[in-house]
């Protein structure tokens, strides 16, 4: 029998397994938190790169609904071909069981009468599980968002109608629904210690705008794999310049607040995304030759690295944070943190010393992408 050979086509379409701009798109987002987040606080603020106190939105606030709506895309991609419920529920519980882990490193303590119950890997774990039982019943990514936006307006109205009795007529740190609900379901002690327990920021109330960013996400990552032929890169632009617009629309009734996922926020995250997944995808996916095989390759190589261990630097800068606040060192006769010796190191040569510091983070997080990516490492969960 004779033995056909693979086209020079067939070839490249073998190839281009990954959607580059889905890794693209989370290798900027990811590194840019290793930047931002890891700025310290010291005689210079940089108000731009820090989370807004209550209402407004900075580019720091973007990053992690970003990441959640990145999440849905690519839990589009993955289960195209089905979904395993053993497989699932497995991963439910590690990402809880993780979640844990990492609060208890990076608030530094064991004492499990306070320890915080709710995060951002609790957060993933359940949204992923209830995407996956919508998912189950509904593919249409014009369907999906139909749904994303009446989550999205349902928790709204539920925003506006409690914050009536707040201040200004608008939810406060004090007076909103997740001070009554997720206290009531974890216990005040277990909840979100920086807002001084009013709100939790990852919470069950929280959550419910967040689905609505995953379910976008997931209907964006349909739209890439129904549209392999003509590319999805146009209705993704299109997508994205419309929720930005109702993102705005929302903001002169219930103004931008990460600490509440306002559905202002919910809309600018997830039109950010799909604008910079249709742009990515014109740049990576949507050309004749490998973006590989291209002068994009050094570009791909980095953001690739970053992309596919993003749980890893995500998660792990903050561990790493965490160990160098807690651990301290005899330095010049004073007992000091690691993390405040590097910054006084950092400060004898250069004037911008907070900067810098979250600049060697940055460096110390490439090294590891890469050597990860070169060995093909990857943390998944």
């Amino acid at each position: 029998m004779e033995q056909v050979q693979p086209t020079e086509k067939q070839v490249q379409v073998k190839k281009k397994k990954r959607v580059y701009s889905l890794d693209m798109l989370r290798g900027i987002i990811v590194a840019l938190s290793v930047f931002l987040s890891t700025i310290p606080y010291g005689q210079v603020d940089y108000p731009y790169f820090r989370h807004a106190q209550w209402y407004g939105v900075t580019l720091i606030d973007i990053i992690l609904p970003t990441f959640i709506t990145i999440f849905g895309v690519s839990m589009a991609i993955a289960y195209q071909r089905g979904v395993k419920w053993e497989k699932i529920l497995k991963r439910t519980v590690r990402l809880i069981v993780y979640g844990i882990i990492f609060t208890i490193i990076v608030e530094w303590t064991l004492d499990f009468q306070t320890i915080r119950l709710t995060g951002v890997l609790q957060m993933f774990a359940l949204l992923g599980i209830v995407t996956v039982a919508i998912t189950k019943f509904v593919q249409s990514p014009l369907k999906l968002m139909a749904i994303a936006l009446l989550v999205s307006s349902v928790y709204g109205g539920l925003i506006l109608y409690t914050g009536q009795s707040c201040e200004g007529g608008l939810p406060q740190p004090e007076c909103n629904p997740s001070h009554i609900i997720d206290s009531t379901v974890f216990g005040e002690s277990h909840l979100y210690h920086h807002g001084e327990r009013g709100y939790d920021p990852e919470g069950l109330v929280t959550s419910l705008s967040a689905l609505s960013n995953v379910l976008f996400g997931y209907a964006f990552g349909r739209l890439i794999l129904t549209r392999k032929e003509t590319g999805a890169w146009r209705e993704l632009l299109g997508i994205g310049a419309l929720l930005i617009a109702l993102s705005l629309a929302w903001d002169q009734f219930l103004p931008y607040n990460k600490r509440l996922w306002t559905p202002a926020f919910a809309l600018l995250a997830a039109g950010f995304a799909a604008s910079m997944l249709s742009i990515l995808y014109l740049i990576f996916d949507k050309r004749k030759t490998d973006a590989k095989e291209t002068a994009l390759k050094p570009v791909v190589w980095f953001l690739e690295a970053y992309g596919r261990n993003s749980f890893l630097i995500y998660f792990g800068k903050f561990m790493l944070g965490s160990v160098l606040i807690h651990l301290s060192v005899t330095h010049d006769g004073i007992e000091k943190s690691l993390s405040r010796v590097i910054n006084e190191w950092v400060a004898t040569f250069t004037p911008h010393p907070q900067l810098a510091y979250g600049l060697l983070n940055l460096i110390f997080w490439t090294i590891v992408a890469f050597v990860c990516h070169k060995k093909k490492w990857y943390l998944k969960v």
